[in-house]
């Protein structure tokens, strides 16, 4: 019995390693009905309804397969270069910032009130309906990623043809993507701007971008008719579903960037080879990197990160569907008075 489950792990471990992000993704799923209460609501009637139907669930989806597609690359294919993952970190988050940019646009068609028509309303901050806990989490999260990005190319450099170069040696280049390994024994190829640098105008654009669709949703014309109570709900289900969605990708490029951060520090060179037996030897001595003592730490959290915006976008998928069908189910009265609010 134990035999069998042994086989049966090792080939789940096999068809998906620890370092795509679809496997930590659906463990971590699954561990989040512990919690059933949905996380997004929407509106029961309206196009904005129909938007972020669309938004929590495509959006969602394409976060999730972006993601598992680019960690399971970062497997599956060499880095020949030394910064072929360069596009595959910064991907789930870009496409979490087209999902919102999409939802945007969309949100551009629904009925605005004729000038005569608009209730006199003040100018609202962009940060109005949207969640203070999320934006803090994603405020976090962005703010930690640049620095460690920015650190990546803080303590990048050139390195000669003749290296010595540890660790995983791609073609050489003349690009500062490689680190000294320690403190000028050798080099180590992964840092830079090469590696970081679409990691870091990712993260400004996400934030641009959300600052700006929450602002304009915000402050949106209201119909004199609607009473500024009465549109809440609506704006703040958007400004809660559009935060989740940048959080999703946030958090997994986040764990992308911590893996390879982390990899690339955990290089070890073994000198003062022992013979065990016949030609097989074991060194004696390992030296490590720089910062091997967090390196480790680093690309464990990074697993869990990955895999955190993975989950988090599976759970947003399913329950914007649950907030669909739960809409359907209202009462008509209750449609019909929000009626007025969905626009």
């Amino acid at each position: 019995m134990l035999t069998s489950l042994s086989t049966f792990l090792f080939a789940i471990k096999s068809l998906l390693p620890l370092e795509v992000a679809i496997t930590f993704g659906v463990i971590l799923f699954a561990l989040s009905w512990v919690r059933p209460r949905r996380i997004v609501s929407f509106p029961q009637v309206g196009l904005r309804r129909s938007i972020l139907l669309w938004a929590g669930t495509a959006g969602s989806c394409a976060i999730a397969l972006t993601a598992t597609v680019a960690s399971a690359l970062n497997v599956a294919v060499p880095d020949a270069s030394g910064f072929d993952g360069w596009w595959r970190r910064p991907a789930p988050l870009i496409v979490a910032t087209v999902v919102i940019v999409a939802a945007a646009v969309a949100l551009r068609r629904t009925p605005l009130p004729a000038p005569g028509e608009r209730a006199i309303a003040p100018r609202r901050a962009w940060y109005t309906f949207a969640p203070p806990a999320l934006l803090w989490t994603a405020g976090i999260v962005g703010a930690l990623t640049a620095l460690i990005a920015g650190w990546q190319i803080a303590i990048a450099t050139t390195a000669p043809a003749t290296g010595p170069f540890f660790g995983n040696v791609p073609d050489h280049s003349t690009l500062p993507l490689y680190m000294s390994f320690n403190s000028g024994f050798g080099y180590v190829a992964g840092a830079g701007w090469p590696n970081q640098l679409a990691t870091v105008l990712a993260l400004l654009l996400a934030a641009v971008v959300l600052v700006t669709v929450l602002r304009t949703d915000a402050n949106r014309p209201l119909f004199a008719r609607a009473s500024a109570p009465s549109v809440r709900p609506e704006r703040e289900s958007t400004a809660r579903l559009l935060t989740l969605l940048l959080l999703a990708g946030l958090t997994a490029t986040a764990g992308a960037v911590l893996m390879h951060v982390g990899a690339v520090g955990t290089s070890l060179v073994g000198l003062e080879g022992s013979v065990v037996s016949g030609d097989a030897s074991s060194p004696r001595v390992l030296i490590d990197g720089g910062y091997s003592a967090v390196a480790r730490p680093m690309n464990l959290v990074g697993y869990l990160l990955q895999g955190a915006g993975v989950a988090l976008a599976l759970r947003l998928a399913v329950d914007s569907v649950r907030a669909a069908r739960a809409g359907r189910a209202a009462p008509p009265v209750a449609a019909a008075a929000l009626s007025g609010a969905s626009r």
